[in-house]
């Protein structure tokens, strides 16, 4: 393909001030407008980024920037650091340090700007060595010219090695998007453990949940027409084969969503019957604990009462006795005290005094007798005592009589003697 701004002959014409390139051609002549820029023979002054310096040609500073090659710019003051863009700047230092002769041959770049194929006094072209570092992405100067064909091989060997901004093990880079979520996936358990429970089930869950997310935002990004230099450096190919890896990644993280979700449902359920049947069985004991309790407690007021019955039966026999010895007693009072009026009534008759006595000890021999039966033998004891009292007054009246017969016979005698 025909170059058609060629770098043959080049230099500079000082008119009022602005510098002026010449560019001969076969035929014709061509006239580049540049600002300022060295002589093809320059010395690199200090670096800017990774594809920008300053050289320095007669105490002249002049801003060149690489053709063919852009690379992630450093931080500035209203934008944040892209991807390897410090590492870029420092490469290039290592490649052209500060004080390095340079050849310079100039070009435009696709913005109109004024660029260069920089070569060093050992012959490196510097442009296809930044791009052999991984650092940098290819772009043509303008519509029609051609890459040289080393910066293409220095990309070749960039992306077959996976350098820079094709390296997986670089987070910011795509491969290195890629490959964390791949590596997300992986460490999503693809089947339930053994004996896990229905929480470690589903945290497992979520977090293939939460891989595949991460999976489908990425693979929409690659479905955008993203413009960052990350994505612009991709070989279709390579491209192509990051996305297949994402979507496989996407795919797995959904399967293995879908299989612990399962499971933890799973799991829930059957702990959640076994918790009721655990539940039922609780019931049922404390069932059984209450009915035997009510059996003790109906046992315990049958024995209660038994032994209230028992205590108020003795306690009514007892009153009982204690109201019969009571009864006896009043009797006996009774009898003595009868005996007591009949010797105040004579009191000369000693036979009868001697009866009422006798009357009065078989008395009380017989009550004594009468209520120590009765004490020892119930129903008997009464009896016996009864039989004893009548015994008593029997003799008594017996000796009542007598006493009565032989006063009667003394008191005749003393009236025959008179």
């Amino acid at each position: 393909m025909a170059n058609r701004v060629l770098k043959i002959g080049i230099g500079l014409v000082a008119v009022a001030g602005v510098g002026i390139a010449v560019a001969k051609t076969t035929g014709t002549t061509a006239a580049i407008a540049l600002p300022q820029p060295p002589p093809e023979q320059a010395q690199v002054a200090t670096l800017v980024d990774g594809d920008t310096f300053d050289v320095r040609f007669n105490d002249q500073i002049t801003r060149v920037r690489l053709a063919n090659v852009d690379t992630p710019a450093p931080a500035g003051p209203d934008k944040p650091v892209q991807c390897l863009g410090a590492e870029a700047t420092a490469q290039l230092a290592q490649i052209i340090p500060a004080g390095t002769p340079l050849k310079l041959s100039y070009d435009k770049d696709r913005f109109g700007r004024t660029a260069a194929a920089a070569t060093t006094t050992d012959g490196r072209l510097v442009n296809a060595e930044v791009v052999r570092t991984g650092l940098a992405q290819v772009v043509k100067s303008d519509a029609d010219s051609a890459v040289p064909p080393a910066v293409d091989a220095a990309a070749q060997e960039a992306l077959t090695a996976k350098r820079g901004l094709h390296a997986a093990d670089v987070p910011c880079t795509v491969a290195g998007q890629v490959k964390a979520v791949v590596d997300m996936v992986a460490k999503v358990p693809t089947s339930a453990r053994p004996g896990a429970s229905a929480i470690d089930l589903a945290t497992s869950a979520n977090s293939a949940t939460d891989a595949r997310m991460a999976a489908e935002e990425l693979d929409s990004a690659f479905a955008q027409n993203r413009q960052e230099l990350v994505w612009l450096v991709l070989d279709p190919n390579e491209r192509a084969q990051l996305q297949q890896q994402v979507r496989a990644a996407r795919d797995q993280a959904a399967a293995d969503e879908s299989t612990l979700r399962n499971a933890a449902n799973v799991t829930v359920n059957q702990q959640a019957t076994a918790a009721a049947a655990q539940a039922e069985a609780a019931r049922i004991a404390k069932k059984l604990a209450d009915i035997r309790k009510a059996e003790a407690d109906r046992a315990a007021e049958a024995a209660r009462r038994a032994a209230a019955a028992r205590k108020a039966q003795a306690d009514a026999a007892a009153e009982a006795q204690r109201q019969l010895d009571a009864q006896r007693q009043a009797q006996l009072d009774a009898q003595n005290k009868k005996a007591k009026k009949s010797r105040q009534a004579d009191p000369t008759d000693t036979n009868s005094s001697s009866g009422d006595t006798t009357g009065s000890s078989s008395d009380s021999s017989s009550s004594s007798s009468g209520d120590s039966s009765g004490s020892s033998s119930g129903s008997s004891s009464d009896s016996s005592s009864s039989s004893g009292n009548s015994s008593g007054s029997s003799s008594g009246s017996s000796s009542d009589s007598s006493s009565s017969s032989s006063g009667g016979k003394k008191k005749s005698s003393g009236s025959s003697g008179n």
